[in-house]
């Protein structure tokens, strides 16, 4: 009962306390008023867009002004030019020409050069003459030493012998054909080794001057020993050298065929060389690596990759 007495006395207690709850309740409208606060915390919050100031960002930049650095890496470029100062070293490859020629002089065949032959026939109908077959196509150079003395392994005198032409068709197609097989045989080659009777330095020869030149001498494939007499006219300091050259064989000296046909009533043994030159002398070390007989001299020494320094003189057949 007493229990029962102190919950009744509570109830009034409990009204009160419903009652000022339900005051409490009442004022929601209060949150109508609250909407003016967050109006003016969205104008603060702006501050915070100005906050995350770009300028921050703007100091960024810096790294990347850290890899204008690798700007330095074009020092490699720079190793690249090393190999372009690789090619000083072929300037070394000069050495191979010989240092004797590289002392010496030239003397190279010009424009204007003849190389004949000359034989003595009886024919049927015309009786004595002198068959003489002529080429222009001649060409090469002798090299000489400091001493004057002929560089043999870089001189040469070459003839094309096809080119060779007679007063008669009938004679020059029997002389290539049979004589000079110039088909299997294209060039008569004349290799200077020694010469006597020009003074030294060639460059001291004035006038005219009388001497010998021997070497060995190629027709068809017999190479054999052979000594022109020459007579030149030297003009000042070898500006220009004129003169004749001329040498002896037989038929038989080479092996070759002696023309038999049925107007021809003989045929002397002995056939008559001659090379009408002229040319000039030059010092060694200005020989163009460029001249137009370097094929040629290359080709009748047998060596494609020979120096220029090395003389040649045009072929004869």
């Amino acid at each position: 009962m007493r229990r029962i007495a102190r919950y009744i006395a509570i109830i009034p207690a409990l009204a009160l306390i419903a009652a000022a709850l339900a005051a409490c309740s009442s004022p929601t409208p209060q949150p109508a008023a609250q909407p003016a606060a967050p109006a003016v915390a969205p104008t603060t919050a702006p501050p915070p867009t100005i906050a995350p100031a770009p300028v921050a960002p703007t100091t960024a930049p810096p790294p990347t002004a850290v890899p204008a650095i690798p700007t330095t890496a074009p020092a490699p470029t720079a190793a690249p030019i090393a190999p372009t100062t690789a090619p000083a070293p072929a300037p070394p490859t000069a050495p191979t020409a010989p240092p004797t020629a590289s002392a010496g002089l030239v003397f190279t065949l010009g424009e204007g050069s003849v190389a004949r032959y000359k034989v003595e026939e009886t024919l049927a109908r015309q009786g004595f003459v002198v068959a003489t077959g002529e080429t222009s196509d001649v060409s090469g150079r002798i090299v000489f030493d400091a001493d004057g003395g002929i560089v043999a392994e870089e001189s040469a005198i070459t003839m094309q012998a096809a080119t060779l032409v007679t007063d008669s068709d009938r004679r020059d197609r029997y002389v290539r054909e049979r004589t000079l097989q110039t088909a299997q045989y294209p060039e008569i080659v004349f290799r200077p080794a020694s010469v006597d009777g020009l003074p030294t330095p060639l460059t001291d020869a004035q006038g005219t001057i009388d001497f010998t030149i021997s070497g060995d001498l190629t027709i068809i494939d017999q190479t054999r020993p052979i000594t022109w007499d020459a007579s030149a006219d030297f003009g000042a300091g070898g500006a220009e050298i004129t003169g004749l050259a001329t040498t002896e064989f037989t038929f038989e000296d080479f092996a070759m065929d002696k023309p038999s046909v049925a107007i021809v009533l003989s045929v002397e043994d002995t056939i008559r060389l001659e090379i009408e030159f002229i040319g000039s002398l030059t010092q060694s070390a200005a020989l163009d690596s460029n001249a137009a007989d370097a094929y040629a001299y290359a080709n009748t020494l047998g060596d494609a990759d020979a120096p220029v320094t090395i003389t040649e003189f045009s072929d004869f057949q």
